[in-house]
């Protein structure tokens, strides 16, 4: 049977405190006043300026935007089907270019067969 090391909260016991400084700033809600953010680590023992908390903010801020993006791009080109799949193969294989050249010669045979030169 695994053990749990991570402690549990007992009831109506305060949470514990951030372990970090930049945990602490981010705990608070953004609306919250960097001068209230100080006095508040300054109640807890932790010192830092007003300076620091907007940029814990900022960089946090970044690293959210960042992380969405990153989320977006990978959401907008979904694994298609099996034969878009074996196409994005065959051009990383053969190449972009050739690639192309295959699937144009292709057209233009098919084409060619039904009757409807371009």
């Amino acid at each position: 049977m695994p053990r749990n090391t991570k402690p549990q909260p007992v009831a109506g016991q305060p949470k514990a405190q951030p372990k970090t400084k930049s945990d602490f700033i981010l705990a608070h809600p953004v609306g919250t006043r960097a001068k209230d953010i100080v006095a508040a680590g300054k109640a807890t023992g932790m010192s830092f300026d007003e300076k620091y908390v907007y940029t814990i903010r900022s960089v946090d801020r970044a690293r959210k935007q960042q992380q969405a993006a990153r989320a977006a791009f990978g959401a907008a080109a979904p694994a298609g089907s099996a034969a878009e799949q074996l196409l994005f193969a065959v051009a990383a294989e053969v190449g972009l270019a050739r690639a192309i050249e295959l699937l144009d010669t292709r057209r233009r045979s098919v084409m060619a067969a039904l009757g409807r030169e371009r």
